[in-house]
């Protein structure tokens, strides 16, 4: 009868979890008290043991691959700016998706795509207003506005350290542009 009832408590925790009806923590922590440690499930780790795995790593390895792409198309390529923005900017929204999909998977992997975006953008941002318009203050307002970007992203996505990043970001600029 007491197994009976648990395993009542258990599934119970996960439809909540499932519907976020509480913190993933909380539940996380009645899931491990109430299961004593150990998952009856099966689903220890999502990515582990299968082809999907692979991809998924593949994927990430990817990801990070395209942040020193990005330099590489900017620096060292003969192409127009419309070429190297079209890039990017492809790079961008190809990063965007798959954030948005780790993001619908709750996955803990988040920072990784997350993190290449922000950066591929800040280059092509910078690469813009520098062809644009030089140097000078209209660079100083785009990277604020790329630090305003990443204070906004990191409050929505709930990922703190971008938030951190964007404020300390700012802090800095202020300091160098007043020095």
């Amino acid at each position: 009868m007491k197994e009976e009832r648990t395993k009542t408590i258990v599934n119970e925790i996960r439809y909540w979890k499932q519907n976020r009806l509480l913190p993933t923590e909380y539940c996380d922590f009645l899931l491990a008290l109430y299961t004593q440690g150990e998952s009856q499930d099966g689903h220890e780790n999502q990515y582990t043991n299968s082809s999907y795995g692979y991809l998924f790593y593949l994927w990430l390895a990817l990801s990070l691959f395209l942040i020193p792409l990005s330099f590489l198309v900017i620096y060292f390529t003969e192409m127009g700016i419309i070429m190297q923005t079209g890039l990017l900017s492809s790079f961008v929204a190809v990063e965007w998706i798959h954030v948005n999909w780790l993001k619908y998977k709750e996955s803990d992997w988040l920072l990784i795509p997350l993190t290449v975006v922000i950066l591929v953008f800040l280059l092509a941002s910078i690469t813009l207003v520098q062809y644009f318009y030089g140097s000078g203050w209209s660079l100083y307002i785009t990277l604020t506005l790329n630090c305003t970007l990443w204070v906004v992203v990191g409050r929505v996505c709930r990922v703190q350290a971008l938030f951190y990043s964007g404020i300390l970001g700012t802090i800095l600029l202020f300091i160098y542009i007043v020095l």
